[in-house]
């Protein structure tokens, strides 16, 4: 498991990651790396430390960056990880997993080569007419208005950082543009975020063109129904999205508080 974050945010990460390890027990195992430039004596950086089997992976302030971060993170983790389950640390876990289809989407992805990544938690969920690859999964294809997305997603390590160092180098021409209109000023880590560069309709039809294919297949869970809490009957069912404009929806300072976290509210 990955999460990336900024000194913004870093809060979120400590009720993050104690709720993985409060709820996902049997996932105890699995390390929790944090990919920051958040340096190692932060106290809340020291605290997350503490917990189990969590590492850090400190990044420069040249690799910070909205998208460069996640591409540097995905490049330091450790060789032996050969799936890496990337989380936004303002989703949080506040039930079990579905161990059974966490397993299953290991398995898939260990005996078929061509399963580039696995979507856990769809929203919205893959298209009625998508094809079913088996069970509860389906294949992404074009019809999906999110072929990529941030949401938690198992992934091999080549295709990510494929894609995210593309949608760098095709975002930059148009960010001078950005930056150099109503918008003077702008910094390319905001615009990333602002434009949701990755995940926009340019991010998807990048997408579609370098890694969707017969032999680069994507997977996703489908959606039990349309309501909101549908995201409670997924692989990995966690509470979107605890930060709305750059401010704490309500319901996450109320989570906080019942989980323990009430001096940081």
């Amino acid at each position: 498991m990955l999460i990336n974050t900024t000194p913004k945010y870093m809060p979120l990460v400590e009720v993050q990651v104690v709720c993985i390890r409060r709820y996902a027990k049997e996932l105890s195992e699995i390390p929790i790396f944090l990919a920051t430039e958040v340096l190692p004596s932060d106290p809340i950086v020291t605290r997350v430390l503490e917990l189990h089997n969590v590492h850090l992976i400190s990044l420069s302030d040249r690799e910070s960056d909205f998208l460069e971060s996640r591409v540097a993170a995905f490049k330091y983790l450790p060789a032996e990880y050969d799936f890496i389950l990337p989380l936004q640390e303002d989703f949080w876990l506040d039930r079990k997993p579905d161990y059974a289809a966490l397993k299953e989407a290991v398995d898939i992805m260990s005996s078929d080569l061509t399963v580039q990544s696995i979507r856990l938690m769809p929203s919205p969920g893959p298209h009625e007419s998508d094809l079913l690859y088996k069970g509860i999964w389906k294949i992404l294809s074009e019809r999906d208005t999110y072929r990529f997305t941030f949401q938690a997603t198992l992934w091999r390590r080549e295709p990510y950082i494929e894609f995210l160092e593309a949608v760098i180098e095709s975002g930059k021409a148009e960010y001078v543009d950005y930056a150099n209109s109503k918008v003077t000023g702008i910094s390319w880590s905001k615009f990333c975020v602002s434009i949701n560069i990755a995940e926009n309709t340019k991010g998807q039809a990048l997408f579609k063109e370098l890694c969707m294919d017969n032999n680069n297949k994507h997977l996703s869970v489908q959606r039990e129904h349309n309501g909101a809490n549908a995201v409670f009957l997924c692989p990995w069912p966690y509470r979107p999205t605890a930060v709305v404009q750059g401010a704490l929806e309500p319901w996450a300072k109320e989570f906080m508080v019942r989980e323990g976290f009430a001096h940081q509210v």
